[in-house]
């Protein structure tokens, strides 16, 4: 099955993309996108922080994939 993962601001930036496909086993987690995400870019660091938003719904816990859907990931707001 297959995703899209769409990265903004400092990911963005630390892929040198700001979207791309990721290949997964049907069954899969939040948590398995992310090792995944790490795992094909170091330089990434997914921390609890980060923002993951799921067809448009905010990720509160580790929900399953599938195939098509569409991942956004955003770093850490900064406050002030």
């Amino acid at each position: 099955m297959r995703i899209l993962v769409k990265y903004f601001a400092s990911y963005r930036e630390a892929v040198g993309k700001s979207e791309e496909e990721l290949e997964l086993t049907p069954g899969s987690t939040i948590k398995e996108v992310i090792r995944e995400i790490v795992s094909k870019h170091p330089e990434v660091e997914l921390d609890k922080e980060a923002i993951l938003i799921l067809n448009q719904n905010i990720v509160r816990d580790n929900p399953e994939v599938r195939d098509g859907d569409v991942l956004a990931v955003f770093p850490p707001l900064g406050g002030g």
